[in-house]
């Protein structure tokens, strides 16, 4: 109760003059876990700055870069709300041929991918235009799409068939790499290079990670990480790919231009998530499924820094400088803000019972 009244206390002296949270670049956005509302945090002043009230429970988060569009969907109802952020009111409201499971931004901030990792489907929305472009029906069951630099290809992980699929977004047709042969895995959602040469998924059926070479769409090279490899993530500069297992908390750096492996190192199991520093040099790693986290020199190829969070982490994402890496945790009323540089952690009060979703307005996150 006493929280609450501070953020309100806090909330109300602040918005004395409405915050201008028109340039999301400025802010991040926290979706409580229970409540319907949404809190805008300002990334230079590290505190809340505006409260938004939603009419959806908001599942997932998406903030448009370049424009003041916030997007926020919810599960259960199927539904996705358009808010303004200048004019700080809903515009629109869609509803979704399929269960929102899974919403992804491209990489220009103007399109929508949702899918569904269960009972499958897929939509397309133009951000802009806050309009549905297409929907596919039979489209497979799978977690997070991702998005060519091209607007043209959008690349999902198949574990029904075990491959690799390609959704050609002007044609609306579908073309699968098969990973596994006779079908069936449990793989990653894909990621990419910087150049969108190459794009990698981990079979966590066999502890592998795949490197398929996006032109002639076969298999370039095949990494041995585990038990249960997480997804493979590339760094910001483009240098390099790293893997991580999730059951002994091996992790094996690759640089990517000739795929020689570069450091090795270990944590402890569960990390899934990294965030990575400025030059790729000062990153962190951390759990979805544990408090624990590391900051890894790139360089001396050492971990500098290491403790526990007062939470369990939903996610992670870096500021676009590479600076500074911000955590949202499930079960904590406040954001993580981590200065990677420093290694120093400070905490933000935010939203009343943990996050449900959040996102950043500008990430470095490119490639995953």
């Amino acid at each position: 109760m006493m929280r609450f009244l501070s953020v309100f206390i806090l909330l109300v002296s602040a918005g004395a003059h409405a915050a201008d949270i028109s340039n999301p670049t400025q802010f991040m956005f926290v979706a409580d876990s229970d409540e319907n509302f949404i809190d805008v945090i300002s990334l230079g002043e590290a505190e809340v700055v505006h409260r938004i009230e939603t009419s959806i429970h908001p599942d997932h988060v998406i903030a448009t870069p370049f424009a003041p569009i916030l997007m926020y969907a919810n599960v259960a109802e199927k539904k996705a709300v358009f808010f303004d952020l200048k004019e700080q009111v809903e515009t629109h409201t869609i509803e979704l041929p399929m269960v929102p499971r899974h919403v992804v931004l491209d990489t220009t901030g103007a399109k929508i991918g949702i899918s569904d990792e269960i009972e499958g489907g897929f939509v397309l929305i133009h951000a802009y235009k806050r309009a549905i472009e297409f929907a596919i029906d039979d489209f497979p069951a799978t977690a997070d799409v991702l998005f060519d630099p091209n607007d043209v290809d959008i690349y999902y992980s198949n574990n029904a068939t075990g491959s690799i699929g390609l959704l050609d977004v002007n044609t609306q047709r579908t073309y699968e790499m098969s990973i596994v042969e006779g079908g069936g895995a449990t793989l990653s959602s894909p990621s990419r290079s910087l150049d969108a040469r190459y794009v990698y998924v981990a079979n966590k059926t066999t502890g592998e990670v795949h490197s398929l070479n996006a032109y002639s769409k076969v298999i370039f090279d095949t990494f041995n990480i585990g038990g249960t490899p997480a997804r493979p993530y590339t760094t910001p500069q483009g240098a390099f790919l790293y893997m991580m297992d999730e059951e002994s908390g091996r992790f094996v750096s690759v640089e990517q231009n000739r795929f020689t492996e570069y450091a090795s190192s270990s944590f402890e199991a569960g990390i899934d998530l990294v965030t990575v520093g400025r030059f790729d040099r000062m990153n962190l790693f951390l759990s979805s499924r544990n408090k624990n986290w590391y900051i890894f020199d790139n360089v001396t190829k050492d971990v500098v820094a290491r403790g526990e969070f007062n939470g369990i982490p939903i996610g992670a994402s870096g500021a676009a400088d590479g600076k500074t890496a911000y955590v949202a945790f499930a079960d904590s009323a406040e954001i993580a803000v981590v200065d990677l540089e420093a290694q120093e952690v400070q905490y933000v009060p935010a939203t009343e019972n943990g996050s449900g979703a959040f996102t950043i307005g500008l990430s470095n996150n490119v490639c995953h």
